[in-house]
């Protein structure tokens, strides 16, 4: 059988699901990079460029693969699912990299807190490191599962990339606007948990977990990111001491 042969054809949800978050992540950054690229009114480092080719190519592949797997081209779909693979395994360096440089970045202007914001950037790495890492494991074992996963890895981007939409509310009091972009971002999973329950009935174990876990801890992470606690082993774990 070939990768255009007839099949059961899926149904539209992850496809449309994941062009939602691409434009959301592409929209996010039109003032903090695009427009200041374009206009050379800010300068970028190689570093910078390098992080955004990698995690807006990504961003492209998560639209296209459920697509190719719509159309019928599940062998093309694994084939790129190998380079989603390697740049997944770059983005993970290159996020620590830059979470390391935003940290200079905060120290040289004297920050109260330059610690403080490294912590969503640990805790959205290592957990996107784990949801596409088991994603990846998945892929032939149960699509299901690997599916979801994706959708999970693909929230925990737009958090963070959002962010930068969310900088229009910066008004709003602690701790409401530090957990805004990443709880805004978790209200896409109501979307899942209703596709769920459309076909299957119930909440996917992945669906479940996914909101027990992440809604509560990204209520209560602006508080741990401004705990002396944190902040003091910050330092240590971003090779500042």
């Amino acid at each position: 059988m070939t990768d255009t042969a007839p099949q059961a054809r899926p149904d539209n949800f992850f496809s449309v699901m994941a062009l939602i978050v691409a434009v959301l992540i592409f929209a996010s950054f039109s003032m903090t990079y695009y427009v200041p690229l374009a206009t050379s009114s800010k300068q970028f480092t190689l570093l910078r460029h390098l992080h955004g080719l990698v995690f807006f190519a990504w961003t492209v592949l998560i639209v296209v693969q459920p697509w190719l797997v719509r159309s019928g081209q599940i062998r093309r779909h694994r084939e790129v699912g190998l380079l989603g693979a390697a740049l997944a395994g770059s983005m993970v360096p290159l996020g620590l990299w830059m979470a390391t440089v935003a940290i200079q970045d905060r120290i040289s202007q004297k920050f109260d807190l330059p610690f403080e914001f490294a912590l969503y950037n640990l805790v959205d790495i290592a957990l996107f490191a784990l949801a596409i890492g088991w994603a990846i494991r998945e892929a032939s074992r149960r699509i299901d599962w690997h599916r979801r996963l994706v959708f999970v890895s693909m929230l925990l981007l737009l958090g963070p990339a959002s962010s930068r939409l969310w900088f229009v509310f910066e008004s709003m009091p602690f701790p409401f606007f530090d957990m805004a972009a990443n709880v805004g971002a978790d209200m896409l999973f109501i979307a899942l948990a209703m596709y769920d329950r459309k076909v299957l009935g119930r909440l996917h174990p992945v669906t479940l977990w996914s909101i027990v876990v992440l809604v509560p801890f990204h209520v209560i992470e602006p508080y741990i990111a401004r705990s002396a606690w944190w902040n003091s082993i910050a330092p240590t774990l971003f090779g500042f001491t």
